[in-house]
């Protein structure tokens, strides 16, 4: 394989192809770097890896914390390496700063070391011992900020907690976009656009009271809530007309920190994906800030002195990817939560859909969405504080389907031959979601793109029609990625590295180079290698996750549940749109494989991202959805995907497909 210096940053799996676990004696071990012992201590060891199918020795460096001694393993991230748990145990303060160990270099506090360097132990003990003295001073610091002198209270702090009220602020960017901030004090609890998902986050997170009636402009620059239009088209600004009425009329009865008191965000950083955020009371002081969802905050949350939210009898533990909700017994044991409606969360979409967790059950997080993870710690059989009410159905507890008015029948299906509309971009048009599978409209819109090919080669009026013989019609080539397809995929960061990788050993050039400011490794499938050069045409992960394939300026990236088509000067941008798969088609074109529904994402007629979406094709890229893919007559050659599910959740792999022959 032609690797060169594959990225291994925190929050990124490692390289696919495992290395072993079997060292040798070690060659080197670096001596003290002054009089004093140092913490850490670096040396070297052979271990054996897997490439192409032969065992071979490599070298790599080791780390010797105490009478425990890890491998410092490449193109693994911190929760690989550390496999004496230091960090949880509280040996180390944390995760070291910028560590990137690969096959020829360890990066750490942003300095490199080359392993062909004779002093390159020394130099790596050196550093490290720095960061963990560095670390060592900013947690005493912080300690003696939590601990501070007791002071008479104060009319200062009298007023408290009236400056902690949860408030909305709304603000415009640069480009005249409105965005409402809700914040818990001076702290920001969310930030959302004029869209649909993002007042959907409010209302589920629990941060805003949910109106009757909820309409947005497609261009997202207006917003109507209850009959009243709140516009910032045209140079209008009524932010602060906004501003007031979200204050005055659509505050959550329960401000934040009560009701429901646990609040879950998404955070690629974090080790599970996520943050937490609950009261808690830490030498006397009441504080409400996220914390990453580990098994330190975890604790907190279940110390029923600091906190007391969760029933005192609740345990709660993270075995990755899942977590496990527990019952204290009487004789000092454990045991899992009884099979009942009671334990169980029902949650219910927009669209009327449902999703049953059932905590009795590991619960997978890399399959819930931050909302649903919000409703798992404030079911009322985990939050004692928690009011919510059995759903009629009997299925279970969970969030209370707000009272939103009854949707209208669905529109009757178009005629055969609709005239063709011209782009309308007018603001008073409310934001498309697309129509539910299933429904009516849904048939409805299936029936006109089953039957566009044949309106396109209908004969014209007055002409005598041709007997030309029908054709068999052929199987779709397709459909043998729909069980490969259906699977969840793992969290994109995870996904991008993973995915990039396989790709990158199928075409073997992958080297650094720079995309826009970032830095990013990148495949090249033209002539040109260097991805600055105009001439450029291939695949790329820059260093924040984002995947995506370029060609002579003319960009498809895709990160974090953000799409983006077009060029790199002028990008159409969607948002809640995320990669399923990654393909290559007999053509040898790049297809990548998204979530259904995604036209209604990007917030621009269709017609727009049609001419878009076809521009890029003509470069090399295709962008289909799964029903898309499986329905196209264009076969698929091969396939990567990267499930949630694995089979060894701490080392997830990608799956390669080729189509059968």
């Amino acid at each position: 394989m032609n690797w060169k210096n594959e990225p291994a940053t925190e929050g990124q799996p490692g390289h696919p192809e495992r290395l072993g676990h079997e060292p040798h004696q070690p060659l080197t071990q670096a001596k003290p770097v002054s009089g004093k012992p140092p913490a850490i201590t670096i040396g070297k060891a052979f271990v054996l890896a897997e490439e192409k199918g032969k065992e071979v020795e490599i070298e790599v460096f080791t780390m010797t914390l105490g009478a425990d001694t890890m491998q410092l393993l490449p193109l693994r991230t911190w929760a690989q390496l550390d496999v004496h748990k230091w960090t949880v145990q509280g040996k180390l303060p944390g995760t070291p700063a910028g560590l990137e160990v690969t096959f020829d270099h360890v990066k750490i506090l942003g300095e490199t070391v080359s392993a062909k360097d004779p002093d390159a132990c020394s130099k790596l003990e050196t550093i490290f011992n720095q960061w963990l003295a560095l670390e060592k001073d900013t947690l005493e610091l912080a300690r003696k900020k939590a601990h501070p002198k007791p002071s008479p209270a104060t009319p200062e702090t009298a007023r408290q907690p009236e400056q902690q009220a949860l408030h909305f602020q709304v603000e415009l960017d640069k480009r005249g976009q409105a965005h409402i901030k809700c914040l818990q004090g001076k702290e920001e609890a969310a930030t959302i656009g004029l869209n649909p998902p993002g007042f959907n986050d409010l209302f589920n997170q629990g941060l805003m009271r949910k109106p009757h009636s909820l309409n947005v402009g497609v261009l997202h620059n207006w917003v109507e809530l209850d009959g009243a239009l709140f516009s910032f088209e045209r140079g209008n600004n009524d932010s602060s007309k906004l501003e007031k009425a979200l204050n005055e009329r659509y505050l959550p009865e329960a401000a934040l920190g009560r009701g429901k008191d646990v609040v879950i965000f998404a955070n690629a950083a974090s080790s599970t994906g996520f943050d937490i955020q609950f009261p808690v009371r830490l030498a006397g002081v009441l504080e409400n800030r996220r914390r990453p969802l580990n098994e330190d905050s975890l604790a907190l949350l279940q110390d029923s002195n600091a906190c007391g939210l969760l029933h005192k009898e609740i345990v709660i533990k993270v075995t990755r990817p899942s977590l496990v909700f527990k019952q204290k017994t009487p004789d000092g044991g454990e045991r899992y939560l009884q099979r009942t409606p009671e334990n169980t969360v029902t949650l219910t979409d927009d669209r009327g859909g449902q999703k049953v967790i059932d905590l009795s059950q590991p619960v997978n997080y890399l399959r819930l969405t931050a909302v649903e993870f919000t409703a798992v710690f404030n079911h009322p059989a985990i939050n004692q504080h928690s009011k919510l009410k059995s759903p009629a159905n009997g299925l279970g507890q969970g969030l209370p389907r707000p009272d939103f008015p009854k949707p209208l029948p669905p529109p009757p299906p178009p005629p055969p031959l609709p005239a063709p509309a011209g782009d309308r971009t007018d603001s008073s048009l409310t934001e498309v979601q697309g129509p539910v599978s299933g429904s009516p409209a849904a048939a409805a819109s299936a029936a006109a793109e089953a039957a566009a090919p044949a309106l396109a080669t209908m004969e014209k009026p007055g002409t005598a029609p041709s007997l030309k013989p029908v054709d068999k019609l052929k199987p779709l080539p397709n459909l043998w990625l729909e069980e490969i397809l259906a699977r969840q995929p793992i969290r994109h960061d995870w996904f991008a590295c993973l995915a990039y990788s396989k790709m990158a050993a199928r075409f073997g050039n992958s080297r650094e180079g720079k995309f826009g400011l970032s830095a990013c490794w990148a495949v090249a499938l033209g002539e040109t290698e260097e991805i600055a050069e105009p001439a450029f045409k291939g695949i790329f992960l820059t260093e924040k996750g984002g995947l995506g394939f370029l060609n002579q300026g003319h960009v498809a990236r895709f990160n974090k549940g953000v799409a983006f088509i077009g060029t790199q000067e002028s990008a159409l941008e969607g948002i809640d749109v995320s990669l399923v798969g990654v393909g290559l088609d007999v053509q040898q074109r790049i297809v990548f494989i998204i979530t259904d529904n995604y036209r209604a994402k990007f917030g621009v007629p269709d017609q727009t991202l049609t001419q878009a979406l076809v521009r890029l094709a003509e470069y090399g890229a295709l962008i289909m959805s799964v029903q898309e893919t499986l329905q196209s007559p264009e076969p698929l050659e091969v396939v990567w995907t990267v499930p949630a599910e694995q089979a060894i959740p701490g080392d997830p792999q990608a799956l390669e497909s080729t189509r059968p022959a």
